[in-house]
């Protein structure tokens, strides 16, 4: 790990370790998706009252020291959002933090945006083993709409998925944790391949994240 020369405009791509397995042995990349983010950018820094004019407002984010891209990150964030909505949030009633949920728990989400903005969300599933969308395939990752129903599933051992629904519009970011416990003769484990790996797609500063579904 270490930090990219931000003296001139860097775009740093690596492979993930699906790309170096697919290399190693022969094989041919056909890259089609990669993912950016701006999480380690610190927008607080954005200084309105600089006295060098509007050309300096930015200057102390322009100049950050950024961290090399990693090949095994599992997700990413970006802060960047519409500004009449920085102090705003989603709201969605979830499971409480710290509760485990017996197999065939349902889950309804309902989000909203905080500051009135009426928009669509985006809802992703970190582990299909331990939880599901409702009247979706099992295998898939991700749906889009005002509101998400889910399933936990039925786990040999206690498991945890993160759910994450982001704001369509608005860019606004919501994340909680899915425990599930164990189910007396279940053979499905937590940790089982599920589907499309998350390091699947081979390029880009944190391509370990998978939208695909």
């Amino acid at each position: 790990m270490g930090f990219l020369d931000n003296s001139t405009i860097t775009v740093d791509a690596i492979l993930t370790k699906k790309g170096r397995q697919i290399l190693a042995s022969g094989g041919d990349l056909n890259i089609t998706k990669f993912a950016l983010s701006d999480e380690e950018v610190d927008y607080t820094l954005y200084d309105v009252t600089h006295p060098n004019g509007t050309d300096s407002y930015g200057a102390a984010i322009e100049n950050m020291s950024l961290l090399e891209a990693t090949p095994n990150r599992e997700s990413f964030r970006s802060f960047l959002i519409m500004q009449p909505l920085t102090n705003s949030s989603i709201n969605v009633a979830t499971p409480e933090p710290g509760t485990v949920l017996a197999a065939s728990t349902p889950i309804d989400l309902a989000p909203s945006t905080q500051g009135g903005l009426t928009e669509t969300y985006t809802f992703h599933i970190s582990n299909l083993n331990v939880v599901q969308f409702q009247g979706t395939t099992a295998s898939t990752r991700q749906v889009v709409g005002s509101n998400a129903s889910l399933v936990t599933k039925a786990i040999s051992s206690p498991g945890t998925s993160v759910v994450t629904i982001t704001g369509n519009m608005s860019g606004i970011v919501k994340s909680f944790t899915v425990s599930v416990e164990a189910t007396v003769g279940a053979t499905n484990p937590p940790d089982l391949p599920d589907g499309v790996p998350d390091d699947l797609y081979d390029l880009g500063a944190n391509a370990g994240t998978n939208y695909g579904g």
